[in-house]
């Protein structure tokens, strides 16, 4: 991409980067769902200046009911499809994701005594922890 030609945008002009473009044609990401995604999508921040775009039930629910159902038909087979954003609102890179995300990134439920569940009182009382 010669630096003179316009930066790629999605349906809802949000500008793609070069490498964001080529990383979607290299695993075959359609522009259309690509646009879904950033309309619909979950959004997190990954506490590195960034956002990762995902969709989740809510999102997907949400698509259902405000997209034509060809593009929610698309958003569905594509359910596993990811877009980081950066801080000045580009997309920096599509991709598929693999694993499951990690909402919560915090230490907090491996703290004793801070967990977000409550702890099994008898599987404290047998390892001999004090209740």
């Amino acid at each position: 991409m010669s630096p003179a030609s316009p930066t790629p945008v999605a349906a809802d002009a949000t500008p793609l980067t070069a490498h964001a473009l080529i990383r979607a044609r290299q695993r075959g990401i359609d522009l259309e769902v690509l646009d879904c995604l950033l309309r619909h999508g979950r959004r997190a921040h990954d506490h590195r200046g960034a956002e990762i775009v995902t969709f989740d039930r809510a999102a997907l629910d949400q698509v259902a009911r405000r997209e034509p159902r060809a593009t929610w038909r698309k958003a569905v087979e594509a359910s596993t499809l990811y877009a980081v954003l950066g801080p000045d609102g580009r997309v920096i890179t599509t991709g598929h994701r693999w694993r499951r995300v990690i909402r919560d990134r915090s230490l907090a439920s491996l703290r004793p005594g801070r967990s977000r569940r409550p702890r099994d009182v008898r599987f404290v009382m047998q390892a001999g922890f004090p209740a």
